[in-house]
């Protein structure tokens, strides 16, 4: 994240291990989660705050859409299709048949049409209960010598998975747009939902997909968020059963940039018809896609500052007079534009036209101990977890002009240290502003704990 609020490109320079700490699990309300220590910094309201002074209620940043990666993997468009349907009504279980089950007949042709066309399987199809069938797709080789789909999955790395087990291949989140929302709308057809509620119904329409698999809601999560759609993971739990979690895409802008974006296939696209004609006809009014309130603190200040009174503010923003209720709500980025325009104020356009997602925190909690790592971004000096924003976990190594690492054999390493390795002592300028960067090494004299030059003639 940039000052200005912008997700761009960074590199960063240096990974390391700082040992075992006490994490803390920062929820929040999106179904996200961020472990981390209690020291680092994650960007509430605008403010750098550390994990574990957050509490309940305070708004986290998070990106509203991951760019797409420089250099992205393209399938082949049957494979991506197979993979969208496997995933979500297939089983390819160890030592089992593979199949896909489904009620659908243009899902059913798709998978049949995919899987022989691009690996020359056989595809055998056996009826079911009601509208039910299965398909058996055969022609994989055995275990011992996989081939076809079987071989494919196993290269994906996603073969052996149980429901509640699946999870997307690690390639698809280099895809580009295009092929990303071709995945989803095909994993959307078999446990994806579109529900539209017209004229006269009760409640909103619904976008959700859903799943007994954790790790795939949020792989769905990551995945929309390429295309620019932030989706709200929830679970539910019914006694003696695996818990349930569902992806949900809420608010009418983001459902319509889910149809322009992912679109419908088979059973979801009259549903996706319907919804697009519903949508069409709606007054955006979102209370999920808001700024923190803290951006009030700043057109307050700016009013001060112009001599705009409250009653003023009211009239010309073409509003009726609200006292305090002008200020005690989570503005809406029309609503700060609209600030920013009438007091010609560059930090709310800032505010009102930045790339994130105001995310609540819902809980705070400790969640054991484990090795932690730090990790580094000169320039912009902040880097994405799961799209949330968190800050260069060490302060003094950003800010500082100078950092020195001192190594002594001796101490870190397990194995006997030869005697003329001993008492010396590596200093590695790992960062150094004024000029190039170099090791060198020390004389350690632990009896007066102090390191001197070491002798030339030592080399």
């Amino acid at each position: 994240m940039s000052p200005e609020g912008r997700i761009v490109a960074a590199t960063s320079d240096l990974v390391w291990s700082v040992g075992k700490k006490p994490v803390f699990k920062v929820s929040l309300a999106s179904g996200r989660t961020i472990r981390t220590t209690a020291e680092h910094l994650l960007y509430r309201a605008g403010v750098w705050t550390r994990a574990g002074e957050l509490k309940a209620g305070d708004r986290l940043a998070v990106a509203r859409e991951i760019p797409e990666t420089v250099c992205p993997v393209s399938w082949p468009e049957e494979h991506v299709v197979l993979l969208g349907h496997l995933v979500g009504d297939g089983s390819y279980l160890v030592n089992q048949p593979m199949r896909y089950t489904t009620a659908s007949e243009e899902n059913s042709r798709a998978v049949a049409n995919a899987a022989q066309g691009a690996f020359g399987v056989t595809v055998k199809r056996y009826p079911g209960r009601g509208n039910w069938h299965q398909l058996l797709i055969t022609g994989n080789g055995n275990r011992w010598h996989p081939a076809g789909v079987n071989l494919w999955l196993r290269e994906l790395g996603i073969h052996g998975q149980r429901s509640h087990e699946k999870r997307l291949p690690q390639e698809v989140f280099r895809f580009g747009k295009t092929q990303v929302g071709l995945l989803l709308r095909h994993l959307w057809a078999t446990d994806g939902s579109i529900c539209c509620r017209g004229k006269g119904s009760r409640g909103a329409a619904r976008v959700y997909f859903s799943t007994a698999s954790e790790g795939l809601a949020s792989d769905v999560a990551a995945l929309l968020l390429r295309l620019g759609i932030v989706g709200r993971i929830r679970s539910v739990r019914k006694a003696n059963y695996r818990p349930v979690f569902t992806v949900d895409v809420s608010g009418s802008d983001q459902q319509a940039c889910f149809l322009d974006s992912v679109g419908a296939f088979g059973p979801r696209a009259e549903p996706a018809r319907c919804l697009r004609r519903v949508l069409e006809s709606v007054i955006a009014n979102t209370n999920a896609d808001t700024l923190p309130r803290d951006v009030f603190e700043r057109v307050k200040a700016v009013m001060r500052e112009q001599g705009i009174s409250r009653r003023t503010m009211a009239s010309m923003r073409g509003t009726s007079y609200g006292g305090c209720a002008h200020f005690n709500f989570a503005p809406s980025r029309a609503v700060v534009s609209g600030y920013a325009e009438i007091l010609e104020d560059d930090v709310l356009r800032r505010w009102a036209a930045s790339d994130l997602f105001w995310d609540r925190v819902v809980d705070v909690r400790p969640d054991g101990s484990e090795e932690v790592f730090d990790l580094t971004v000169p320039g912009p000096a902040s880097w994405l977890a799961d799209g949330i924003v968190s800050h260069n976990s060490g302060a003094i190594e950003q800010d500082s002009d100078q950092i020195l690492f001192v190594y002594r054999e001796e101490m870190y390493s397990k194995e006997k240290t030869p005697q003329e390795e001993k008492g010396i002592a590596e200093i590695i300028v790992g960062k150094n502003r004024s000029g190039p960067m170099k090791d060198i090494k020390l004389a350690f004299l632990s009896q007066f704990t102090r390191f001197e030059d070491l002798a030339h003639d030592y080399e």
